[in-house]
């Protein structure tokens, strides 16, 4: 089966609203010590009922939104996607196809790990509509993935890789993370260098973050390993903002990092306040200045939708205006473009520098935040090591 066999495509030109769709798959063959995203080892019978779940609330979704939406961008993360056979992922796409508008030009993206992926599944992605691929590196130190609990090598890496451009696919990212018990400064030069070798066009380095309920927090509370200091940690960063910056790199947003064109459509669409729609087990969706999440608990999901027939939401959420303005602010200041002035008085009919002179003029006197000529308030390389500080500020 190839995407033409699917069902729906349209032109550019449409004049109906972008809807971007995140498909939550929460299936790993095993589980990562740092891991809080709601995931989980299952049987085949499992599998097999999610999935059915899973179709039949996309075609909930699709009976109120497609009249109105195109489809820009399809993000299907976990989890571990490519733990899956193929099929899943295929009939998943068939289905979404069939029942939403979706753009020629849309960005389509899967999250695997490398080990988990063949020459095989890589070419039915491609033929189902895959044309970007989302790889979980996190580090070449072996020494450094055993302690985090993954499962791959360095030379699993390089083989996906190599797999992934013998189709003709350059639209490839790699996660990486720095912070974790144990790293060096050293290992994260050799995980940059190899990816600079590779010519990997977008790269995201995130900061370990610790989480409630993750065997990591538990060994971190109880002692038995103890976490960077904070100055290395700044180091990591600065050295991979530096390095990338010099290699020809955008940091687009604070995390993101990319060649020119490798920009993620479909991230930037979270940054940017735009329409997203997430289905599955604990997916979050923003539509309409409403943010809803579904629930957490996969025999909950199950019985909404299988028995009760409706959607599986567990909270939903109508922004007040100054939530709306703190989002805003929040999101935008992680991104390169910063916050757009002009745009935030046209939304919410407020002259954000009258309002908090007296912070942004601070702000900028201590080197944390640019003024740009054209009215975007940005945060400097040092403000965005203090990012969270920043915002509590603006927005308190």
């Amino acid at each position: 089966m190839s995407i033409s066999e699917f069902g729906l495509s349209i032109d550019e030109n449409s004049t109906k609203r972008s809807l971007s769709i995140y498909v939550h798959i929460p299936f790993c063959s095993s589980k990562c010590k740092y891991c809080s995203f709601v995931s989980m080892k299952a049987t085949e019978d499992d599998k097999k009922r999610y999935f059915e779940d899973l179709v039949t609330e996309i075609k909930m979704h699709a009976t109120k939104y497609r009249s109105i939406y195109t489809v820009s961008s399809i993000y299907i993360g976990g989890g571990t996607p490519s733990s899956l056979d193929y099929y899943y992922i295929r009939d998943l796409l068939s289905c979404i196809y069939k029942n939403f508008a979706v753009k020629n030009s849309a960005e389509i993206t899967i999250e695997i790990n490398p080990n988990s992926v063949d020459k095989n599944k890589i070419r039915e992605y491609i033929l189902s509509g895959v044309n970007r691929f989302s790889i979980g590196l996190q580090s070449i130190s072996q020494k450094v993935l055993k302690e985090m609990g993954r499962t791959h090598t360095a030379d699993d890496y390089q083989k996906a890789i190599a797999t992934i451009r013998d189709f003709g696919v350059r639209n490839i990212s790699t996660d990486i993370i720095i912070g974790y018990p144990g790293q060096k400064l050293q290992d994260v030069k050799d995980t940059l260098a190899l990816l600079l070798k590779l010519e990997i066009p977008h790269i995201s380095a995130y900061m370990l973050s610790v989480e409630n309920g993750t065997p990591l927090k538990k060994l971190v509370d109880n002692g038995s390993v103890g976490l960077p200091s904070e100055n290395l940690v700044i180091s990591m960063y600065n050295y991979i903002f530096n390095t990338l910056t010099e290699n020809g790199y955008n940091r687009y947003e604070f995390s993101n990092f990319a060649k020119p064109t490798f920009e993620s459509f479909h991230n930037k669409i979270y940054w940017k306040r735009k329409d997203y729609l997430g289905v599955g087990l604990a997916a979050h969706s923003y539509i309409d200045g409403t943010r809803f999440a579904n629930t957490e608990n996969i025999a909950e999901y199950a019985d909404l939708i299988e028995n009760k027939q409706t959607e599986p939401v567990s909270i939903s959420k109508n922004l007040t205006d100054e939530e709306r303005k703190e989002e805003a602010v929040m999101l935008s200041l992680r991104t390169a473009e910063g916050l757009d002035l002009n745009a935030y008085k046209d939304e919410f009919d407020e002259n954000f520098l009258a309002k908090h002179k007296a912070k942004v003029t601070k702000l900028i006197k201590e080197g944390f935040l640019i003024l740009t000529k054209d009215n975007h308030l940005i945060c400097t390389n040092k403000g965005f090591l203090v990012l969270n500080a920043i915002v509590l500020e603006l927005v308190s």
